[in-house]
């Protein structure tokens, strides 16, 4: 009798590994390599555990100012709004990024952040009758998505929610509830990120009054006014550039990525106005992402600047050119869809089909300087490099040269007491080396009266196309 048992247990073992065995090869016919992971269906690693509290298992004190819901909690009051329209068009989202997977094929992820609005994290159980379950949302998708990656961020931000995660003043989240959801879809998509100690955190201000306070009453105005935000930018330790494009992602320029907005600070991630950017770094892969967003993608891009070689980023509301053309032309390797459950329920995810179904204006072309080309700029720019006539344009101590306002590089040529532009005395050196009377009487020379005139002109010019000036 002990042996049948022994064996019945050894059997039941052996079936045991080999199910765990077979679970584990869903996806052999996919190789997993460094740069371009095989996604899978769900993210289920443990959540971080920060500072935690059952703010939906407690009761507090309410009103409601028009319809935004303020609570006092933790000796302070919290304005929201209350999530209450059910499913709503959850299935269409699940639908369209079936589609766009569909469209993308199995080279390129495709991963769905559903980001939690406040009330699924700080809506007490005194109110919660009131409220649709945003995790129910969340799961009903979720089982919608096929080849896909769900990036489930909203154990990892119950598990924080007594930290500065979310605005009292506004409906969005902080920079750090954007950090503790990027470290998440950082796991899921295998690559690296950087720690929140590796960033600067820089203080904009400690009075704060968010985007709620256009829906609220007095009586609301004066709490919010009372009870301020304190707004903290986490800025990359890391180098990086970001570049601006328009709506139909025509290059704009290049500028900063966090520039203050007094009137409105959450505008002052990129610029507020412009509809689309990338974030070129220097991480060795070949790994590239879009992040097709609402407003709470708007500060997740820069938590990805240790993760991806360049992060794109993309408004639902506001890209005039097709979005598969753009990830195919760019060979992007990853598609992170980070939108609320608001936006995900409601009207805005016909924008999606939008993005996907439009037609771009004209080719795409990504005309951002890349690294290569700016490299080659300045090193023409110091004499050190070979010109287009392959003339060798090292510095020549026998020359006298004009240097930009910071004295760091040669831009000028003194010749017969008058300046000629390096580039075209490197590329012309035959007709500027004659003797002086041919040299004033040829039409082709172009020529400076004098050191200010030219370093004037080069400004000018630099104006004129956009850029900035020397400095």
């Amino acid at each position: 009798m002990n042996k049948k048992r022994i064996c019945s247990f050894i059997l039941a073992l052996l079936v045991a590994v080999s199910a765990v065995g077979c679970k584990g090869n869903k996806n052999d016919e996919n190789v997993q390599t460094k740069d371009t992971p095989t996604v899978s269906e769900a993210v289920t690693e443990e959540p971080d555990i920060g500072e935690h509290k059952d703010y939906d298992k407690e009761k507090a004190k309410c009103y409601y100012s028009n319809e935004i819901l303020f609570t006092e909690q933790d000796g302070k009051k919290r304005a929201m709004e209350l999530f209450d329209s059910g499913e709503g068009l959850a299935s269409f989202y699940g639908n369209e990024i079936n589609t766009m997977k569909d469209r993308l094929g199995k080279k390129i992820n495709v991963y769905s952040m559903i980001v939690p609005t406040a009330c699924e994290l700080y809506c007490p159980s005194n109110m919660r009758k009131h409220i649709t379950s945003q995790e129910d949302v969340m799961k009903v998708i979720g089982d919608m998505l096929v080849n896909v990656q769900e990036v489930n961020v909203l154990p990892t931000l119950i598990n924080h929610n007594a930290e500065n995660i979310y605005f009292r003043t506004d409906n969005r989240w902080t920079g750090l509830g954007a950090y503790y959801a990027g470290k998440v879809f950082a796991k899921a998509a295998g690559v690296d990120y950087a720690d929140i100690s590796e960033y600067t955190p820089k203080v904009i201000s400690d009075k704060y009054i968010g985007n709620l306070q256009m829906y609220v009453d007095d009586v609301g105005q004066k709490d919010l006014e009372d009870n301020p935000d304190t707004f903290i930018y986490y800025e990359p330790k890391c180098k990086f550039k970001t570049h601006y494009y328009d709506e139909e992602f025509e290059y704009l320029t290049e500028g900063k990525f966090f520039e203050e907005v007094p009137e409105d600070l959450y505008q002052s991630y990129y610029k507020g106005g412009y509809y689309c950017l990338k974030l070129a770094t220097n991480v060795n892969t070949d790994r590239k992402l879009v992040i097709v967003k609402d407003d709470f993608g708007t500060s997740l891009a820069p938590f990805f600047t240790s993760s991806f070689k360049e992060i794109y980023v993309v408004d639902v509301d506001y890209l005039e050119a097709n979005l598969v053309e753009m990830i195919e032309e760019f060979c992007i390797t990853d598609v992170l869809y980070v939108m609320n459950t608001f936006s995900v329920t409601g009207q805005r995810v016909y924008n999606l089909e939008t993005l996907r179904s439009q037609a771009s204006h004209g080719t795409l072309e990504d005309d951002a300087p890349s690294e290569t080309e700016e490299e080659n700029t300045s090193s023409k720019a110091k004499g050190d490099s070979e010109t287009d006539t392959d003339i060798d344009t090292e510095l020549d101590s026998d020359l006298e040269y004009v240097y930009d306002v910071g004295m760091n590089n040669p831009i000028g040529v003194i010749i017969n007491s008058r300046v000629v532009d390096i580039d075209d005395y490197y590329n012309n050196i035959d007709l500027y080396t004659s003797s002086s009377e041919e040299n004033d009487n040829n039409d082709d020379a172009e020529y400076y009266d004098n050191e200010e005139d030219y370093i004037q002109g080069v400004e000018e010019y630099i104006d004129e196309d956009g850029e900035e000036d020397f400095e």
